[in-house]
């Protein structure tokens, strides 16, 4: 029994030292707290600029990681899709690639919501300098965002159902019109399918690459549906011919969708380069305003 009343008692000698200790650890933090409240120096900081314009580098540099991010993420994913791996193949490598991007957006979107709590942002000058900088930096970071879903779709549709109509198919074959057909009904469906969440830019190309296959498409029904042996072997040529300019016709597609996204991305890229060299600019003012009184605060 007194045993068991001196392990009772340790028990709880254990369990009040431990409170305790919960107990200093809260009013240390709570002293701390209340340290930063009442004895930091009121007003901006030369401290706070500076630690403004340091996230104003990073996030500007941050923007560089997107380009091989992504160069990689089409590399690894255009090629598990080329090989025809199972499905789960393809999921676990566009999970593994896309995450990267996805982790740095995240990431960049954290240091612009940090940025935004500095007291420095509160200044009128500073406070649009850096609403800009968020905008247009948040609007990079959405873009790249979307080019994620925009080429994978593509590889989806393209590199996947739509593939077989530029590379396996036998033009001299027999069977040739109907294996174009029933492949292009497969293809049809994936580029319909792929322009779920795609951009304006990306739907149009899409819609392009359709009408192109489309037209072939109803060009080889026609040899099918023909019944007369002489008026398909003129359906069949008519055909032929006409698939000599597939390749025309989608180059025309690729280049206004080439055009479009470099026009879009270049005015992104000078705006958000605007925006950081504007925000730069007024920084640095500030920190010269220090420099100029000879202090550390406002």
């Amino acid at each position: 029994m007194e045993e068991t009343s001196k392990e009772s008692g340790r028990g709880s000698s254990r369990r009040t030292g431990i409170i305790v200790v919960a107990v200093v650890i809260a009013l240390v933090a709570g002293g701390f707290g209340a340290w930063f409240a009442f004895f930091r120096p009121a007003g901006v900081q030369r401290a706070d600029v500076e630690s403004l314009d340091k996230q104003r580098g990073i996030v500007d540099r941050s923007m560089n990681l997107y380009d091989p991010l992504l160069e990689e993420f089409t590399a690894r994913y255009t090629n598990v899709v080329a090989e025809e791996e199972g499905d789960q193949q393809k999921e676990q490598v566009f999970n593994q690639e896309s995450d990267l991007i996805k982790r740095e957006s995240d990431v960049n979107t954290g240091r612009l919501d940090a940025m935004a709590q500095s007291p420095v942002t509160q200044e009128a000058e500073i406070a649009e300098a850096f609403r800009r900088f968020k905008e247009h930096y948040g609007a990079v970071i959405a873009y790249n965002d979307q080019r994620l879903i925009n080429t994978a779709n593509i590889t989806r549709s393209m590199g996947g159902p739509c593939a077989p109509l530029h590379k396996d198919l036998n033009v001299g074959g027999e069977n040739y019109a109907q294996e174009y057909v029933e492949t292009a009904d497969s293809c049809l469906l994936a580029l319909a399918s792929a322009k779920d969440k795609a951009d304006a830019d990306t739907v149009q190309l899409l819609e392009g690459i359709e009408g192109v296959v489309r037209g072939q498409r109803d060009k080889q029904q026609e040899v099918l549906d023909t019944t007369d042996d002489l008026a398909r072997l003129a359906k069949r040529t008519t055909a032929g011919v006409a698939m000599l300019d597939i390749n025309d016709a989608l180059d025309k597609v690729r280049t206004t969708y080439e055009d479009a996204v470099k026009a879009s991305s270049t005015k992104l890229v000078d705006d958000a380069n605007a925006s950081n060299a504007e925000l730069e600019r007024v920084l640095k003012s500030r920190l010269d305003q220090f420099g100029a009184a000879g202090q550390e605060g406002k």
